[in-house]
């Protein structure tokens, strides 16, 4: 009985309409089925069209396929006729059920049914809910409108904008500025507003668009995706339009109506004064260039860009039929199946689809990652956690077993092609390469310099008078490398010998003034302190002297010190080399730290290129992690490969605090071995415990894991 069933043709639906739709991919006739009870349309080819054309409820197969080579001379195998009959029962474009009766759609109804954890994934993903039927206020306001859809206005828009583009970049730095206050409750509610009145405008425009070539518009609302309001306007029954011209002006309408309103808020910012109304035309202007250009035009987001670049392709349903194409091609590079494309479309179209397909994977991988993220950290932990795998699972871990579950099953087929092999093989290397343990080697950044060296500072700020050493000289202990002058200091000394000066004198005439002999007491105490004073300037004019404070060699000079230059207690004069060991600093990454064994064997690469290898030996490493970078040539705010956030310390120095866990390791060369005669910064390549690609992702995933464990 089935196997009968099956061999004639099902009847169709009486209320559905066959219209003439827009012109296909590569100019080829398209047609509309209209299924008004759903407000769906399905577009089909040519071929559909003429199947349809010639179908006859309850006949065999073999009339339909009489019918077309009588009618339009063409060839349909039965397999053609069950894919497109399995086609029209799919979309619910039939009477009856293939299986008969009602059972079959109440089967469908409850595949289609969610358990309660499906129904809150779908929910909280997207959730649409309409709130108007617009139509009858859109075709009272049409006459309204009708200046706005006039060359006249769009040209006047145009010019409004250029000029306003050119009066904001005479006040660019004033503009710029004003975003700064935004960061504030206040802005925020100024934001909100404009992003209100502007996506407002962007679905009306749509909508009456839409109204003035003759379309519905059932509905307009808003829309929720992954808990964040969008507002929609239901314009679906555009694909009645045969027009591509038309049908883009529906999809470009909110763009437009968004760039004319930024147009003329930016023109009106430059004559504004300072207040709410400039503020909100800043924030107009800002929301509908950012979201017009940057948001709505993005072909691989469901928003306008997405219909206008459909429209554009002549591709109904673009997503899910790109999707076909990047599947189907993939399979075919993979695997060299050489299957038959998805539908016939010609190979220009069939390649952009394939690339739109496979660009919007990739975006998605991006993206959704991204929200799994930020859902993660704006929610408490446990719900941050349940929102993460949602987001990961849902949108990238289950389309991708799903393409692999097809792989498997076309197992055999895939065996049975060459290629198929070569990819099974490549597959198989990358994943030797991941497991087995290749890597040997720890590298860490790493300063080489003599074991006995000396940084010169200076004890007090001043200017440079005189500078007695270069590069390359010996100095011994306590030589005089350096005077600096400090007219501060020398204005307190002069004050502080005249005052000292004028207190001698006073003692010195106690016989004959009464008044100075009876102050003999206080005049005694304030000259041991004026004497004390002017000791410990002299004192700090000392320090004013810089001296080796070991001996050795000038290894380097701080390029920018010269004479008459300012300089401060945190700027370093020079480095003085002593002894000939060499000895290299560095910090080992957290991760490698387990890695290395007592005693292991090294090579230092300096940065510099000519600079010639040189072997060392691990000598210590710190038992705990860094809390400051001590050698500041490593640090990121130096120019260093490790990353640092740099914060106040004491005594005025910066701390450099590193972002991830980094220990402090000490190297040594054999002696008598010859270095530079200054520090140089580079890498260290030490041997270690061999690690695979596999362990160190697992490690790296592991800590994160452990890190966010806590609740």
């Amino acid at each position: 009985m089935a196997e009968k069933r099956a061999a004639v043709l099902p009847e169709l639906r009486q209320e559905l309409r066959l219209e003439r739709g827009a012109v296909g991919p590569g100019g080829a006739p398209a047609w509309l089925i209209v299924d008004p009870v759903q407000h769906r349309y399905v577009q089909i080819d040519e071929a559909a069209f003429q199947l349809l054309s010639c179908w006859q409820a309850g006949q065999p197969f073999a009339a339909l396929t009489d019918a077309m080579a009588n009618e339009f001379e063409a060839k349909v195998s039965a397999d053609d006729l069950a894919q497109f009959v399995r086609f029209l029962e799919a979309n619910n474009l039939t009477v009856e059920a293939p299986a008969g009766d009602w059972w079959h759609y109440s089967a469908l109804a409850k595949r289609a049914e969610h358990g309660w954890l499906m129904w809150l994934v779908h929910n909280y993903l997207f959730i649409k809910l309409p709130l108007v039927r617009p139509e009858p206020f859109l075709k009272r306001a049409l006459p309204l409108v009708a200046p706005f859809f006039t060359r006249a206005f769009f040209s006047l828009v145009a010019a409004i904008g250029l000029a306003g583009v050119y009066l904001v970049s005479r006040q660019w730095d004033a503009f710029r500025g004003t975003f700064q206050h935004f960061f504030s409750f206040e802005g925020a509610i100024t934001y909100s507003i404009a992003l209100a009145l502007v996506k407002s405008a962007h679905e009306l425009g749509h909508a009456f668009t839409a109204v003035r070539f003759g379309c519905r518009v059932p509905s307009m609302g808003v829309c929720f995706l992954v808990m964040f309001p969008v507002l929609y306007t239901d314009v679906t029954d555009a694909w009645r339009l045969r027009s591509k011209r038309q049908r883009l002006m529906i999809g470009a309408a909110g763009i437009f109506v968004e760039l004319a309103i930024a147009c003329i808020a930016t023109f009106l910012w430059a004559f504004l004064p300072e207040g709410i109304l400039r503020s909100l035309a800043f924030s107009i202007a800002t929301v509908g260039w950012v979201l017009s250009l940057a948001i709505n035009l993005n072909p691989l987001m469901r928003f306008d860009g997405y219909y206008l670049f459909a429209d554009a392709l002549g591709v109904d349903d673009l997503q899910s039929r790109a999707f076909a194409f990047g599947r189907w091609r993939l399979r075919d590079l993979l695997f060299g199946l050489q299957a038959t494309p998805p539908e016939r479309m010609d190979a220009k179209t069939a390649r952009i689809l394939t690339l739109y397909a496979w660009s919007i994977w990739l975006y998605r991988l991006t993206v959704f990652t991204g929200i799994a993220l930020l859902v993660y950290h704006m929610a408490f932990k446990v719900l941050g956690i349940v929102l993460f795998l949602i987001e990961i699972i849902y949108f990238i871990v289950r389309p991708m077993a799903g393409e692999m579950l097809s792989w498997w099953k076309e197992g055999a087929r895939i065996f049975s092609q060459p290629r198929g092999w070569i990819t099974a093989s490549g597959f198989l290397g990358l994943v030797i390469a991941a497991v087995v343990p290749w890597s040997t080697h720890i590298t860490m950044p790493a300063v080489l310099e003599a074991a006995e060296i000396s940084r010169v500072y200076p004890q007090r700020a001043g200017l440079i008078a005189e500078l007695r050493v270069k590069a390359g000289d010996a100095v011994q202990a306590g030589d005089v490398l350096a005077r600096l002058t400090s007219p501060e200091i020398e204005h307190q000394i002069i004050v502080a010998g005249r005052k000292l000066g004028l207190i001698n004198m006073r003692l010195a005439r106690r016989p004959a003034d009464g008044e100075d002999k009876s102050r003999s007491l206080v005049l005694e105490r304030e000259r041991l302190s004026a004497l004390s004073e002017l000791a410990g300037l002299k004192r700090e004019r000392g320090n004013l002297i810089v001296r080796a404070p070991i001996t050795g060699t000038i290894a380097e000079l701080n390029p920018a010190i010269h004479m008459g230059r300012s300089v401060g207690r945190s700027e370093m004069i020079g480095l003085i080399k002593g002894g000939s060991q060499l000895v290299a600093r560095g910090y080992v990454a957290g991760k490698d730290l387990t890695r290395l064994q007592p005693h292991a064997r090294g090579q230092f690469i300096a940065d510099l290129p000519g600079f010639k290898k040189v072997d060392l030996k691990l000598h210590d490493i710190a038992n705990s992690g860094a809390m400051n970078i001590d050698v500041p040539e490593l640090a990121s705010s130096h120019g260093g490969p490790i990353a640092v956030r740099p914060q106040s310390g004491d005594a005025g120095r910066r701390r450099l605090i590193p972002v991830e866990a980094s220990y402090l390791a000490t190297l040594t060369a054999d002696p008598g071995v010859d270095g530079p005669g200054y520090s140089a910064r580079g890498v260290v390549r030490i041997d270690g415990e061999a690690q695979s690609m596999a362990s160190r992702a697992w490690r790296q995933i592991a800590g994160v894991l452990v890190r966010e464990s806590g609740f």
